[in-house]
């Protein structure tokens, strides 16, 4: 089941979500190539290390390369979700158009829509009045059956 929400509040928490997916994708590779700049050193001493220490050892190594590889991957594939997202939301007509989010993709992107909503929600209630809350439009919208229900 998807989600609807804003396009705009959606294309910033995208961009943040973006932002955080990126930063963890170059630790990632920071990682990866320390592990890298290490094995020489760490294949050198091998030799001198006595055959069943080495078999662990090896085993140590290809378990941290293995574990780097598959976090990378999942970086680069969160990254590569969250700017196929961003860019898709370039082409919508109106910041205020409802954008359908789907559930996978919404689970990642939940963190960050508070913060990209509240401008909304402010201006909305600037717009409905005194005594009109950005609260009381966040409550209001989420009510079920609401736009922006989940």
């Amino acid at each position: 089941m998807s989600v609807r929400l804003p396009a705009l509040p959606a294309l910033v928490a995208g961009h943040a979500l973006k932002a955080d997916a990126t930063a963890a994708a170059q630790r990632a590779l920071a990682q990866v190539s320390q592990l890298l700049a290490s094995y020489d050193t760490t294949r050198a001493l091998l030799d001198d290390v006595p055959h069943p220490a080495r078999e662990a050892l090896a085993a140590a190594i290809h378990r941290r390369f293995a574990a780097a590889g598959r976090l990378a991957e999942s970086c680069r594939e969160r990254l590569d979700e969250a700017t196929g997202f961003c860019d898709a939301l370039r082409c919508a007509p109106s910041p205020t158009t409802m954008v359908e989010v789907p559930a996978s993709f919404f689970e990642m992107l939940s963190p960050y829509i508070d913060d990209a909503m509240a401008p909304v929600l402010a201006a909305i209630s600037r717009r409905a009045g005194p005594g009109c809350t950005p609260g009381d439009v966040g409550a209001w919208l989420s009510r079920p059956g609401s736009p922006l229900a989940a």
